[in-house]
């Protein structure tokens, strides 16, 4: 495993990304961070994240940023950004997995989207071939879990590329005083198909969860709350009962059957007392799923962003990749209305 808190250290003296100054500064709590894994594929999303990032309240908070080896040439115009770190997977996946990762890459964009997604159900009936194990979904969701786990705060907040934030948006929303947060919207278990069933299933198996409740938590958006001490130790036990480490028990679950927030649910749903945690309703985020219209999606969005209750916005529209809208006919316009309304340096869409 690499150690991700002696690399967060490193960078942080040569970036100087602890708390900085802004026109509008407020008081930071160091022990929350935000994290954010990506790759070239979502730049320009990340792009507009990054920038409304900056022109909120949660301006004054580290960020992490992990994009793919091979990309990180891409990202190259964020790295001085004020209080973000970029890092690449092969600063964070231990040496053999990012190998292995590099090598699954090559052979999806070989064989493209269909065959891949074949490769997958072969793997998970037949156990073969290995690669689509290791392909970017799954080793992101890694990603995640190690940096979560490792640095040196209470609370890590993913936020992925697709996330607006408006304003609005507070570090109130993801801590309390005296519990542990946790995202929620709950459902009848016999309501649940597809995915979201997979997901569900896969995780309480992975946490071995030996409470089967009625209602199951469906939140596996972001932004998602992590609190750093309850997922190491969920991973640490994870490790113990597998007798290795705990990464192995994820690559070698079927792919796309496995979630990294479904995880921790799990584990939190079996064995944390109640009172230690919070439940609480993302009643601040709002998803759109249709951008067909580039005009309707960016009047929306800027719509979105100026309605006070309304803190995140999601454009979920290309997550089954059945539609294939090219993303950058809303997402130049809503960055120029932002870059307009603000003092500060702006960003502009890469052709």
């Amino acid at each position: 495993m690499s150690d991700i808190s002696n690399t967060v250290r490193r960078s942080s003296k040569e970036f100087c990304i602890k708390k900085h100054s802004t026109s509008s500064e407020v008081e930071s709590d160091e022990s929350v961070v935000f994290v954010t894994v990506t790759w070239s594929g979502d730049i320009e999303h990340f792009r507009l994240m990054r920038r409304t990032f900056e022109k909120s309240k949660l301006a004054t908070y580290q960020h992490i940023v992990i994009v793919q080896q091979e990309d990180l040439y891409l990202f190259e115009e964020f790295r001085y950004c004020p209080g973000l770190l970029l890092l690449s997977t092969q600063d964070i996946l231990p040496q053999t997995i990012e190998k292995k990762r590099k090598r699954a890459r090559r052979i999806s964009e070989s064989f493209g989207r269909h065959c891949t997604r074949i490769c997958g159900s072969l793997k998970r009936l037949l156990g073969w071939p290995e690669w689509p194990a290791y392909t970017g979904w799954h080793t992101q969701q890694l990603c995640k879990l190690i940096v979560a786990s490792e640095v040196e705060f209470d609370t890590v907040v993913v936020i992925d590329s697709d996330v607006i934030i408006s304003p609005s948006a507070a570090v109130s929303d993801f801590i309390s005083i005296n519990r542990i947060v946790c995202y929620a919207e709950f459902t009848e278990r016999k309501l649940i198909r597809g995915k979201l069933r997979n997901w569900i299933l896969e995780s309480e198996r992975l946490a071995m969860s030996s409470r089967v409740n009625e209602l199951v938590n469906t939140y596996f958006d972001t932004p998602f709350i992590f609190h750093k001490e309850s997922l190491k130790k969920a991973l640490g036990e994870l490790s113990s009962r597998i007798d290795k480490a705990w990464y192995y028990a994820f690559l070698e679950s079927p792919p796309r059957r496995w979630s990294e927030f479904g995880f921790y649910k799990a584990y939190l749903l079996s064995t944390a007392e109640n009172n230690l945690i919070e439940w609480r309703s993302p009643s601040f985020c709002r998803y759109i799923y249709d951008a067909s219209n580039p005009s309707d999606v960016v009047n929306t969005v800027l719509e979105m962003l100026d309605t006070p209750d309304i803190h995140y916005i999601t454009i979920h529209s290309q997550a089954s990749g059945r539609k294939q809208w090219d993303s950058t006919c809303y997402l130049s316009d809503i960055l120029e209305h932002i870059n307009i309304s603000t003092e500060a340096p702006a960003y502009g869409v890469s052709e």
